[in-house]
């Protein structure tokens, strides 16, 4: 007897090959028969004539952890059929620090992701992980957070690990690892992280690649020039024998040659990119690297002074002239509480012309005042990076929401929705069942997540079920927030989480540990 039979429907099995008329049938938390299931008995009968079933979508790259246990993430996800994000992207982690490394790694990141709420209890990856089973609405990937260990084992120092860090970071990889990482996480535009060296990069994937990991990394150069830094990534690839994924990684045709080029050396390598030509992340990102190296407290205290901003300005007017063009297209989506939180939503030539300061004066003065808790979005306009980005073989979907503020980047609540609504069925930009796979199947091999990602007997119960016409992206950079339309029904570990229509639950997520 099953739980549920999915009848009449179109099923996109997430392996890339085109939709095939079947019934489904679920018991437990398992699809337990793909076929012909007519007359079969069942607790619940849902005609699906007319609509996709598909593998619940797997994000892997999304920084959603505190929205789902605050509650205020289920929604945007669900909405859009995903039933599985990635932990610690950018290598952002809470486990495993020391009671002071965490309290300086929590206020580090709240311009991120926000702060944890105070009855959130940990000590280490583990404790953290328990936190989300069974009350969250999405299953989620566990990772080890690159900038996590470096800073349990150096600190904040903008130095080369020594010989003993890089075996203590080792060993604190490895324990993540033993505890059930799929793999690892860096951030190398981001501190400490960023004063890795190579060497110490190659080490701990080394012990990554011990377990059958993936080294996943937010290249250096995102602020600017990316290569080196993605050449860098295959080289600790190669020097450590581990499967390479590069996160938001918009390049030139002559740099996803080079991808391939590794591919048919025999490397396992692959990248994810986000359908929106915007990135976001916080204003710091503006500063040189020899200012933005520390707790965000030390950071403000030195940026706080006159000359240490006359000296960071060719850095500050060089990132706006490159990364973004003009000030007019650096927006505002969070600030904290205070004298300047009317500006969410509005842009950084709001900020000046309200100042009455220059691009640098207002750049500092808001991160000083702020302490450093500014989150920006960054809109470029090139539609041919962001074509060659979605549709090259080697590259995958991933939104990297950020859920933090009143105008956050829609691609938190828009990015599988958009892709299949404005990128397949209006642009022709991808087959569907290809854009299927690289949000599905494709993610989940990535990340041996075996048993999902798929439509076969035995594996998962996770389900999207939709009508592809109707399913699109609503949330824009002016209505960033809002939901995505069109999710008929979503099952995640075989219990409906949305049912013809409606959000019903949001308790049946886990974390995908490594089997040990």
């Amino acid at each position: 007897m099953f739980d549920w039979v999915l009848t009449g429907g179109t099923v996109i099995d997430g392996t890339g090959r085109a939709g095939f008329h079947a019934d489904v049938g679920l018991a437990g938390d398992r699809i337990t028969a793909v076929g012909r299931l007519e007359g079969r008995e069942a607790q619940r009968t849902v005609d699906a004539s007319g609509l996709v079933i598909c593998p619940g979508f797997i994000d892997v790259h999304s920084h959603s952890e505190f929205a789902l246990l605050r509650g205020d993430g289920h929604e945007p996800r669900l909405r859009q059929g995903i039933t599985t994000d990635l932990m610690g992207p950018d290598g952002f982690a809470y486990a495993p620090l020391s009671p002071s490394r965490l309290t300086e790694m929590k206020a580090y990141l709240s311009r991120f992701i926000g702060p944890p709420d105070a009855e959130w209890e940990w000590s280490d990856a583990v404790e953290y992980w328990d936190l989300f089973d069974g009350r969250v609405g999405i299953n989620l990937i566990p990772q080890v957070g690159f900038n996590a260990v470096r800073a349990e084992a150096v600190g904040w120092d903008p130095r080369p690990a020594t010989p003993g860090e890089i075996e203590q970071m080792q060993r604190l990889t490895r324990q993540v690892m033993e505890e059930g990482a799929r793999g690892i996480q860096t951030g190398l535009d981001y501190f400490p992280s960023g004063h890795a060296a190579t060497e110490e990069l190659v080490a701990v994937a080394r012990v990554v690649a011990e377990y059958g990991g993936t080294y996943g990394s937010h290249v250096r150069g995102n602020r600017g020039e990316v290569d080196a830094g993605v050449r860098e990534a295959l080289s600790v690839g190669r020097e450590a024998e581990v499967p390479v994924h590069i996160s938001h990684l918009f390049g030139s045709e002559r740099l996803y040659q080079e991808l391939v080029e590794a591919r048919d050396e025999g490397m396992d390598v692959t990248f994810d990119a986000y359908p929106y030509m915007a990135a976001s992340s916080h204003l710091a990102y503006a500063l040189p690297v020899w200012v933005d190296q520390g707790p965000p407290e030390r950071v403000a205290q030195v940026l706080a002074d006159p000359e240490v901003q006359s000296r960071v300005a060719p850095d500050v007017e060089g990132f706006f002239s490159s990364y973004v063009a003009r000030p007019a297209d650096a927006l505002f989506s969070y600030l904290p509480d205070g004298p300047y939180r009317y500006l969410e939503g509005r842009s950084l030539q709001d900020a000046m012309e309200d100042m009455d300061g220059t691009l640098t004066e207002t750049v500092c003065r808001l991160l000083v005042e702020c302490r450093m808790d500014v989150l920006m979005v960054y809109r470029w306009n090139d539609e041919a990076k962001l074509r060659r980005a979605i549709t090259h073989p080697l590259g995958m979907v991933a939104s990297d929401g950020v859920f933090l503020g009143s105008y956050p980047h829609p691609r938190g609540f828009g990015t599988q929705a958009l892709v299949l609504a404005r990128l397949v069925r209006e642009k022709g930009w991808l087959e569907f069942a290809d854009a299927i796979r690289r949000m599905t199947g494709m993610p989940a091999a990535r990340y041996g997540l075996s048993d999902r990602g798929v439509i076969r007997p035995g594996a998962a119960a996770d389900l999207a079920v939709f009508d592809p016409a109707r399913f699109e992206d609503r949330a824009t950079f002016r209505d960033p927030r809002s939901n995505a339309v069109g999710m008929d029904y979503v099952f995640v570990n075989g219990r409906v989480a949305i049912d013809a229509g409606r959000l019903v639950d949001t308790t049946a997520g886990r974390v995908l540990r490594r089997p040990g």
